[in-house]
């Protein structure tokens, strides 16, 4: 599985052509390098392009008209984008949750109904609204996996066929201004090849439903 130290090696490597096959990579530069990969990633994220997995995350039992990613769902973080909810019923049957907007949660005349919820509205941060408000069940939200930062150079990390090449590419692009003092032609062109690449591994094929409606499938690393 690539490591930062891969990504790395293979931007400068191939990428500028400032590390000889074999060379030992400089600890200064490399640690530079790795605050720009995160910055990489944090840029991806950001726009929605570096996102190729969905997860199916269970809340704790939720009592109240809103609950909040990272506490009533500890490993989900504020902005984290949700694209379905369900919620289990007694006999342990899950019911997915009708989304509504912020606007149409607002003009709600009595937002603290208690019952089984069938809507949810997120705030696009942390907090997810129900309505009726709950009354002890449990929340199952379908979000799409961002990735983390990269921890240090060695950690490994599980991700699709290409994007170890691509993020070399994305990083190669990052580092020239400063290593090269300019941005080679070839080197903006390998990573708008790359940002293209990961773009199409994001997109969510469309697909017709059983009920005649149309969903989704997607194929996101942690």
């Amino acid at each position: 599985m690539p490591t930062a130290r891969a990504i790395i090696t293979g931007a400068l490597t191939f990428g500028i052509n400032r590390l000889s096959p074999g060379e030992s990579l400089d600890a200064d530069t490399a640690l530079v390098c790795l605050d720009a990969l995160n910055h990489i990633a944090d840029e991806l994220n950001g726009g929605k392009a570096f996102l190729f997995r969905e997860i199916l995350t269970a809340s704790s039992a939720i009592t109240g008209a809103s609950a909040a990613l990272g506490t009533a769902w500890p490993s989900l973080v504020p902005g984290d984008e949700i694209i379905g909810a369900t919620v289990q019923y007694t006999g342990g049957m899950d019911v997915p949750l009708d989304p509504m907007t912020m606007a149409q949660y607002a003009v709600i005349a009595i937002k603290t109904t208690a019952s089984l919820p069938r809507f949810f509205a997120h705030d696009g941060l942390a907090t997810v609204y129900f309505y009726p408000a709950a009354t002890g069940q449990t929340v199952t939200l379908r979000t799409r996996q961002v990735v983390s930062d990269f921890a240090d150079l060695d950690t490994e990390y599980s991700m699709p066929k290409g994007y170890k090449a691509a993020l070399s590419a994305l990083l190669a692009e990052k580092m020239a201004p400063t290593m090269l003092g300019s941005l080679p032609p070839a080197v903006a062109a390998g990573a708008q090849k790359a940002r293209n690449q990961l773009a199409q591994q994001s997109v969510n094929p469309a697909i017709i439903g059983g009920d005649k409606t149309r969903g989704n499938i997607l194929t996101g690393f942690r």
